[in-house]
């Protein structure tokens, strides 16, 4: 395995559109707030408006929130050190006089309402929601904060919207935005999983996953790794066939917590669920199989992740087994440092396996 980390690659980027449009619209936007007050800042990007409230408006605390440590580590690389950078499963369990919400238009409708009614339910009373949107015709995050807060100010311009409302009352309804659903493996056993909104795949079993599922062969004392483990549907299939130790690894913290929770509704004692972003997963023991089905996103550089990661923790013959459809990078990487590679098709996608020598 190479020493390469995708986080330290990222480099100093600017902020995304919608927290650039936030950011400028701070000092006009942003009522008075109590003395020391406190502001967080979900951010899609690196979390440029968590140092711009510090400068602002001198803040008490300022917190930048990820459910995803990868973001959270790039943040934590940008943002001074007077901004606490947290990544967990859902915001931090505190109270808040305002908190910040750049949304992307492109992105999860699903997460967004969910990130608004947590917002909602963290904020004190009298405190303040501030959102954005890279969307300058935006009607669908207004009706969800009309829907929440009743009355909400806009500011529309050329390159997105801005929007502040404050919370007046508790919300008479919490919605449940997480989905429990089962399918079958090879040998007719039932499998239940849990997902939640920004979870791969949430409300349903990724047919990617399902190939992965079909053609992994594991004997039954198999120790088991999968990358990316996303709701964690491949490495509770892989747990039903061996007695060995399934590692399942992600960056997204629900991620780790559908998947411990899928563990549990199984009955299953044999897996172990890591939040990792770096590769450095130091397991107890080398692994037999590595399983993955790397995002087709990145420019490589995940699948590269993903594909070092493994090969650290295989042991030697250890087999890697790879869902993808689009197998030539994956072919021509194995090629230098793999053996016994196969190319094969299952369903719409290929399978690229590969031994470490």
């Amino acid at each position: 395995m190479t020493d390469r980390n995708p986080v330290a690659d990222s480099g100093s980027l600017p902020p995304l559109v919608s927290e650039q449009l936030l950011i400028e619209a701070l000092p006009q936007v942003v009522p008075s707030l109590p003395a020391r007050a406190h502001g967080l800042v979900i951010s899609p990007g690196r979390a440029q408006a968590a140092d711009r409230l510090i400068d602002e408006f001198q803040l008490a605390q300022v917190a930048a929130w990820y459910v995803d440590l990868f973001a959270a580590t790039a943040a934590r690389q940008s943002c001074s050190a007077a901004v606490e950078v947290l990544c967990s499963s859902d915001l931090p369990d505190r109270l808040w006089d305002m908190v910040a919400l750049p949304v992307m238009q492109r992105g999860e409708a699903e997460w967004t309402r969910e990130m608004l009614q947590q917002s909602h339910q963290q904020l004190k009373l009298g405190g303040w929601l501030l959102a954005s949107v890279d969307n300058p015709k935006d009607q669908w995050l207004h009706g969800q904060l009309r829907e929440m807060f009743g009355k909400v100010t806009c500011q529309r311009l050329d390159r997105g919207c801005v929007y502040w409302s404050r919370k007046t009352q508790p919300l008479k309804k919490i919605r449940d935005f997480s989905c429990q659903f089962a399918f079958r493996d090879d040998e007719g056993r039932l499998i239940q999983v849990v997902t939640r909104p920004s979870v791969f795949s949430h409300r349903r079993l990724d047919p990617g996953a399902r190939q992965l599922i079909l053609s992994a062969e594991i004997g039954p004392e198999d120790h088991v790794l999968e990358m990316g483990c996303g709701c964690g549907a491949v490495s509770l299939a892989a747990a039903c066939q061996t007695r060995g130790q399934v590692f399942a690894v992600d960056s997204n913290a629900r991620a780790v917590m559908c998947t411990q929770q899928g563990a549990e509704l199984n009955h299953l004692d044999n897996v172990t669920c890591l939040l990792n972003a770096d590769g450095r997963l130091e397991l107890p023991t080398p692994v037999d199989i590595a399983l993955a089905n790397p995002p087709y996103y990145g420019d490589d550089r995940i699948s590269q992740h993903f594909v070092d990661t493994s090969l650290a923790a295989l042991r030697s013959g250890g087999a890697l087994l790879v869902v993808t459809k689009q197998p030539a990078w994956y072919e021509s990487y194995f090629e230098s440092r793999m053996e016994d590679i196969l190319v094969f098709e299952s369903g719409k996608y290929f399978l690229v396996c590969g031994r470490r020598p």
